[in-house]
Parts: C-alpha cells; structure tokens; sequence
C-alpha cells in the first residue's frame, strides 16, 4: 500500500474536480480499516446511483448526473485513477462488460446471438448476383439486336451516316484529330437541312435532327466507328457510300496567302463552284483551333465540297528578333 505522502502528491497531482470528488468520496480501497465516513457518504454511499429514501420510500437521482460522471471518468483515466472511482454505468470496466453480454448497437452480435435479419436481407447476395448475370446476358442479347437491326437499316438503302454529313472516311483517317472536323460537319448539315432552307421539291434529300445527330455521335467514338464501318462492309460490300468511291467528298488544297480577307467581316473567304461567293468562310480563331496541325478543313454552306487551307504559325520571338534586325541595318 502506498504511502501518506504518496497519495498526498497523487491527489495535488489531479485536477480540481477529482480533488473535490476525493475530498467528500474518499476511496476505500486508500483509507484505514478505522476511517470515519465524511457527512456526503453517510448521506449517499454512492453518489454515481440512484438513492431510494429509507423513510419515504422515494427515488432520488444520483448526485452527479451522467454527463458529470463520464466527466470524472475520463479525467480519471487520463490520470490513471479510474479503479478508485465509485461504480458508474460510465466506467470502462461497465462498459466493456455491457458490449461483451449486449453487443454493439446492431441487433444479433452479443453472446449467444445470431443476426437474422430481414427476408431482403438474407437474399440480397443472391439477388444481386442473378441481376448481374441477367444484365451481362441481356447486354450480349440488346448489341446482337443492334448489329441486326443496323445491317437491315442499311439494306433497305438508309443515308449513311457519312452522307448525312457529307464526310468520308479517308478524309477523316487523314486528320490527326478527326473531332473538330466532324463538329464542323455537324454544324454545317444543321444549317443546310433547316426546314427553311429546303423546298418542298427537295424534302428527299433532307435530313432530320436526329440523324444528324447520330452520325455525329457514331462518327465522334473510335469504337463506334469502327463498329459501324464493319456493319458498313459487311452489309453493303459491293458499294458501300463512303466506303468503296461511290460517295466521294470533293478536297481542293489552298494557300492562306491566296485567299482574300473580308475586313468589315473579319474573315477570309473562297466562292465554291456551286455559285455561292462566300460559301467558305473561316476567322482567325478557327486557324488558332488548329495552329498545331498547320492545315484547317472548311466544308461549304450549300455543297458536299471541302477545302483544306494550309497556313504556317510564325513564332513571336522570331518576328521581333527580325523586325530588331531590319531596323538596325536600316540605322546603319
């Protein structure tokens, strides 16, 4: 047992909330066999419980109320003291008791107990097993029906999707970056299939939104594309629009230095031969698009013709550094 001075420099050591509970709760287990009880134990032998009134028979709530005695509890384990407390529904010991005999907060994990669980539940492993086996199936199935029903679309002699936007795919494999290009197209077939730029005598050749947009998205996907090519050969092999010559988008090669610029539009144009004078029309942010690329591909505003503009980009480095040299031999 220690001794008087040790248990006096223990208690100086605690913070003031365990010296007064000490003060009025001595422990047992520290005092003599002989020790006189202080007027707070007499009263209350614990004060962590509830008391019942021995005259009136009344309950009475604990002197320290749960909050305060997980409290002192904690102060007490930080100390290493937490043995010399009264027995409280807050201590470790209770505690760990409690878990082990109840569980956790979760039904069926104390002693004894199993997890039942709700009829969901249980079969939730297995339901979502036999989904996910029905899922891969069905997606085997729903892209058989696809290839199908595109080999039947184009046999029954449907646009392709290159017609719609007047494209085709050696002038997309040509590109470093076909995106671009193919957004252009998108935007150029909106604008010639509007309804109020085709006549009535020409609605054969029109073209709906949302083919337009499917070419669009088919052509944009590598995988797609590629997918879509295959159905494109295999269902057409003797002449395939877009794919054996028997749809061809004319190219015509131009210099940026041969074409005239519109100032009051900003932008440099070329007529086409289908009598538009300016049918190709670009500005200097399309040529910042592709600066990396050197060429830019314009498609015309009322034909299936492109042109491709070839440009180089001038380093702004190497044209102060000649400007400086022309200046200095025009000093000298």
């Amino acid at each position: 047992m220690a001794s008087s001075s040790q248990l006096i420099g223990l208690a100086k050591s605690l913070p003031a909330p365990l010296q007064r509970f000490f003060a009025r709760y001595p422990p047992t287990a520290i005092l003599p066999e002989n020790a006189s009880k202080t007027r707070f134990q007499e009263d209350r032998p614990n004060p962590f419980r509830f008391y019942k009134h021995p005259v009136t028979g009344k309950w009475h709530d604990p002197v320290y109320s749960q909050r305060r005695q997980a409290e002192l509890v904690q102060m007490a384990r930080e100390h290493g003291v937490e043995e010399l407390l009264p027995e409280t529904r807050k201590g470790t010991e209770y505690r760990l008791a409690h878990r082990v005999e109840h569980g956790l907060r979760v039904k069926g994990t104390g002693v004894g107990q199993k997890v039942k669980g709700h009829i969901h539940e249980r079969h939730m492993i297995a339901k979502a097993s036999s989904k996910l086996t029905r899922l891969q199936n069905g997606s085997k199935e729903k892209s058989h029906v696809g290839y199908a029903q595109s080999y039947q679309a184009l046999e029954e002699g449907t646009p392709t999707h290159y017609q719609v936007l007047n494209l085709t795919p050696t002038l997309l494999d040509t590109q470093h970056d076909s995106t671009l290009l193919i957004k252009r197209a998108y935007h150029r077939a909106l604008l010639c299939n509007h309804p109020d730029k085709v006549s009535t005598s020409d609605s054969s050749s029109f073209f709906t939104v949302d083919q337009i947009t499917t070419a669009l998205n088919v052509l944009s996907s590598p995988s797609s594309r590629a997918i879509y090519d295959a159905a494109l050969r295999v269902s057409r092999p003797a002449g395939a629009a877009g794919l054996d010559g028997s749809f061809q988008t004319g190219v015509e090669n131009v210099d940026l230095d041969d074409l005239p610029f519109d100032e009051a539009e900003k932008c440099w144009y070329r007529p086409c031969r289908c009598g538009n004078e300016h049918s190709y029309e670009f500005r200097e942010a399309d040529l910042e698009d592709v600066g990396d690329e050197g060429e830019l591909i314009v498609g015309c505003l009322d034909c299936s013709l492109w042109l491709r503009v070839h440009f180089a980009v001038m380093d702004d480095d190497l044209d102060e550094t000649q400007s400086s040299n022309s200046s200095s031999k025009e000093k000298s």
